[in-house]
């Protein structure tokens, strides 16, 4: 690699090498089962939707779907089409919304705080434990981050330059974001703006009319509106009143699907999502409000405080929620670190040790509770370059310079991250119950399901998941259908009777729910 480097030319040198420690923490385990909730629901509807060939109403089990509008099943389409149906091209736009995030953060930070800030922001980002993860997902979020992240530095280029080419492409990349992730794409970027120019005290009349509001809402309305009207009317209005009610007022107002928590949930969410860098976090949010003058920092520091205290009220909290609140407190990161001449964050390097530690003792109990990924004990050896790392930057931060450190506890992490994915979460995966009962199911047979079922079963089987609502549906069905399988899960069997007529033929928890997948066949035919 290091060969490969010399031969570029300097000016795209770093960029160049961000791309590839991207890359390798990024496509780590990208071809691993479909087996998260939202992940397969995401992937199996772009996939009904190319099957279909209808692009305007999203569908799950061929059912309506109003959770998310329809950009990243778009993206994930026309990888289909490209690659083929599969769990890595379900990805591959994700990983590219991640490269292109990182692009414009690393161009952003030079042109506002030198080459230095911007390479060191591109390190925290790329080194934490999260960002990786994130960008291989089969989710919008990855699609949301870049456009919110992209509205936002138009804004600011906007602003300080009078840019209008900046303020357009601001309106598109609000536009676009609409159409990944719904609403909340405009109105908190919206926000954060607001409050950026009222405590920079530029909210005046000109400044806002710079902005060429008015030529913005039109790009706006030419480029979000038509699909949102369009599907309003294929659906009678009821994917507008699901999405916009079920999905956004009443998940930021009450608890979807269990994924409550505290207050103090999102900061916690930043700070693990951030690690191992976020040990640097307060003192770069104190270094950024003594030089708020500058704005660049204030502005960053505005976005990232916002988007965790926007999260932190939400009665829904999830990690990835809060990830686009990463690039700007990476800036701030980025920023302190470039500023320092010498290594004097122990206090900082002796947590980074120990929350190491504790990762790899989290991740030894995990298993532990996890009966059927006991045997994966050993492999948590591969988490060891975490501790490793720090511990070397503890012992040796005051014989060597600040970016021998910062370097070391990059590489230390993105090491793991990479066998966290690669091996780690990737071996969990092909244990996931999905998998494991597909032998078991006769695809030439209808398939059903007895009130939950897991979410990755119509991606793998490509056909729709009958609904049986009682015990004698149940009967009916396998009698009719006696080479057939019905799907369910314990806690749904618990109370039914089916002895008579059924047999367990798998069951298996699923990874880290607190649920357990059953199949159920006729018991004539058990064999």
């Amino acid at each position: 690699m290091r060969s490969f480097l010399i031969s570029i030319h300097p000016k795209i040198k770093i960029p160049v090498l961000i791309l590839l420690l991207y890359v390798i923490v990024a496509t780590a385990g990208i071809s691993g089962s479909i087996y998260i909730l939202d992940e397969a629901k995401n992937a199996e509807c772009a996939r009904e939707m190319m099957e279909s060939g209808n692009y305007i109403v999203p569908g799950f089990n061929y059912e309506l779907r109003t959770d998310k509008p329809p950009l990243h099943y778009f993206f994930m389409l026309l990888s289909y089409k490209i690659f083929g149906v599969s769990s890595w091209s379900a990805r591959f736009f994700s990983i590219v919304f991640g490269a292109l995030s990182l692009l414009i953060t690393y161009f952003f930070v030079k042109k506002w705080l030198g080459i230095k800030s911007a390479y060191f922001s591109s390190l925290v980002l790329i080194s934490s434990l999260h960002f990786g993860v994130f960008f291989h997902m089969a989710v919008p979020d990855p699609y949301l981050l870049f456009f919110f992240t992209a509205s936002l530095f138009l804004f600011f280029e906007s602003l300080q330059e009078k840019n209008r080419f900046a303020a357009m492409g601001m309106y598109i990349c609000l536009a676009l974001g609409a159409l990944s992730k719904g609403p909340i794409a405009v109105l908190l970027p919206g926000f954060i703006m607001l409050l950026y120019l009222l405590l920079s005290k530029k909210l005046q009349f000109s400044t806002i009319w710079g902005l060429k509001p008015i030529s913005g809402l039109l790009i706006f309305a030419a480029i979000a509106l038509p699909w949102y009207l369009l599907v309003h009317r294929e659906t009678h209005g009821e994917w507008t009143h699901g999405f916009f009610f079920e999905h956004n007022l009443e998940r930021f107002a009450s608890t979807k699907e269990g994924h409550g928590g505290s207050f103090l949930m999102a900061s916690g969410f930043v700070l693990m999502g951030l690690f191992p860098f976020s040990i640097f976090l307060v003192r770069a949010l104190s270094h950024a409000y003594r030089n708020k003058k500058k704005d660049v920092l204030l502005f960053a520091l505005v976005a990232g405080l916002t988007i965790t205290l926007f999260f932190s009220l939400s009665s829904t909290r999830l990690p990835n929620y809060t990830a686009p609140a990463y690039p700007f407190f990476a800036i701030l990161i980025g920023s302190l670190l470039a500023k320092q001449k010498q290594p004097v964050y122990r206090r900082e390097l002796i947590v980074l040790f120990i929350v190491a530690i504790l990762i790899v003792t989290a991740g030894y109990f995990a298993l532990d509770i996890e009966k059927q990924y006991t045997f994966l004990k050993p492999q948590l050896l591969l988490l060891l370059p975490g501790i490793i790392g720090a511990g070397f930057a503890l012992k040796l931060h005051k014989k060597r310079a600040l970016n021998f450190t910062i370097h070391l506890i990059s590489y230390s992490f993105i090491l793991l991250s990479f066998f966290l994915s690669e091996i780690v979460f990737f071996q969990i995966a092909k244990q996931n119950p999905v998998t494991l009962s597909l032998p078991y199911i006769n695809k030439d047979e209808p398939i059903a399901c007895y009130k939950k079922f897991n979410p990755s079963y119509p991606f793998y089987l490509k056909q729709k998941i009958i609904k049986l609502e009682s015990i004698e549906s149940i009967k009916d069905f396998l009698q009719n259908h006696p080479d057939a399988c019905v799907i369910s899960t314990s806690k749904s069997l618990q109370d039914a009777n089916y002895s008579e007529f059924a047999v367990k033929i798998f069951e298996q928890k699923d990874v880290f729910e607190n649920r357990t997948t059953v199949l159920l066949k006729n018991k004539l035919t058990k064999n």
